[in-house]
């Protein structure tokens, strides 16, 4: 696993390289209230530990999951309980110490993706699954949401190894495909609105397709 966002990094930096105990413990007994979460969150200076419980209280309490700038705490929420209508302490407490329990076949790293995909392109054995910022949706949800679709699909279509890449369905991202002679195909999935779209996977082989 490979992410630059340094927020989302240090999840998974203290999940699987750290202390993933601390974390979940901290998740469980935090009492969440606007007073605490504005203190978390304000904090200057944090350690990774603390960067990683901030971004979760983040992705939990502001809407829709978002972490970038300019988004902001739930108001109302589900079922008018505001911050703590999505703050499901224990399913996350129980989440991050299921991967804790697997982490040591897990290898995750803070960098970026194109340089891995760019050293491991002739590996033959390796399986790659690229989920990079969408378009569409890309620079709403993500810092680093300004990346070079086009180099990333030149990469893609050079790689040894097998691959899956998913995208949103633009006419953009159809024609990138058609160009580095990729084969995708569309599957349906629901927006956070519970808004019906398509997105397109690419990927070498579609023998597992139903």
């Amino acid at each position: 696993m490979i992410e630059l966002d340094k927020e989302i990094a240090a999840v998974w930096e203290v999940i699987i390289n750290g202390d993933a105990n601390w974390l979940a413990t901290t998740i469980l007994e935090f009492d969440l209230t606007i007073e605490n979460a504005n203190s978390v969150l304000s904090k200057k200076n944090k350690s990774i530990k603390e960067q990683a419980f901030s971004t979760i209280l983040k992705n939990r309490i502001y809407h829709g999951g978002i972490i970038t700038k300019g988004s902001g705490l739930i108001k109302n929420g589900e079922n008018g309980k505001g911050i703590k209508s999505r703050w499901y302490a224990k399913t996350l407490h129980d989440r991050i110490s299921a991967i804790n329990f697997v982490k040591n076949k897990i290898d995750f790293r803070t960098g970026d993706a194109f340089d891995f995909l760019e050293k491991n392109i002739s590996e033959k054995e390796k399986y790659f699954f690229i989920d990079p910022p969408y378009i569409k949706a890309g620079r709403r949800l993500y810092t680093y949401f300004d990346i070079d679709h086009e180099r990333l699909f030149k990469i893609t279509s050079r790689l040894s190894g097998k691959y899956l890449l998913t995208y949103d369905d633009t006419d953009e991202i159809r024609s990138l495909a058609d160009k580095y002679n990729l084969v995708y195909k569309t599957i349906p999935m629901k927006t956070t609105h519970h808004i019906q779209k398509n997105e397109i996977i690419i990927s070498d082989n579609f023998d597992w397709w139903v």
